[in-house]
């Protein structure tokens, strides 16, 4: 049972603006489920960027994100900022995320559960987590900051169980309130692209894996 649902599956467009899609619940037992399978656009216009929110509840929720998330700048200007959080957060196989400039600065897709897992194949296989072929897609799009914070029986660990790898200018930041367990190959190859490792409770490099 969804006890508390926000879903689109159509266009929302806002360009130069932000689109919020939130829920929450009063009691922390029902469960809030936050989803987009369609498009939401919110590009730069003019000076101004756009800002996409996506926000489930902390205690329980769940973010489903597919379809496109739009907050590049095609016709100047930086990219905007695009932010999918709550307790548990899943991205879907063909999931397309771009805050690309063409002639400014790209933006950041932030993406902020508890625990987080980087799994083989390009669909998520846990509760909250991502393929890794669809994150290194979407790195050529856009920088993605994986944020966690502790919840529940949760510690905030980020887990790269797959390769990882993109050539865009762009950066990946792992940012973990706990652990972040690295078990498989991150190679940016991009002239300026980056990798940031941020951790509360150490990291390590498992099974052979490089950065």
């Amino acid at each position: 049972v969804k006890d508390a649902l926000v879903e689109n599956r159509q266009l929302i467009q806002a360009d130069g603006g932000n689109v919020i899609l939130t829920a929450s619940a009063a009691d922390a037992l029902l469960q809030t489920v936050v989803n987009n399978e369609g498009v939401i656009q919110a590009r730069t216009l003019g000076e101004k960027e756009g800002k996409i929110v996506l926000l489930g509840d902390f205690d329980g929720g769940t973010v489903q994100v597919a379809g496109t998330l739009d907050a590049s700048a095609a016709d100047g200007g930086n990219g905007g900022f695009i932010d999918t959080s709550g307790a548990h957060v899943q991205i879907a196989e063909g999931t397309t995320v771009t805050t690309k400039a063409t002639t400014g600065q790209t933006g950041t897709w932030l993406i902020d559960p508890t625990d987080f897992t980087v799994s083989a194949g390009s669909a998520s296989q846990t509760t909250s987590g991502i393929g890794a072929s669809t994150l290194s897609a979407n790195l050529q799009n856009t920088s993605i900051t994986l944020q966690t914070v502790a919840g529940g029986s949760e510690n905030g660990d980020i887990n790269v169980n797959a390769a990882v790898s993109w050539s865009a200018d762009t950066t990946l930041t792992l940012d973990a309130h706990g652990r972040i367990n690295v078990n498989k190959d991150i190679t940016a190859s991009g002239d300026n692209a980056a990798l940031v490792l941020a951790y509360g409770n150490g990291y390590s490099l498992n099974q052979g894996a490089r950065i």
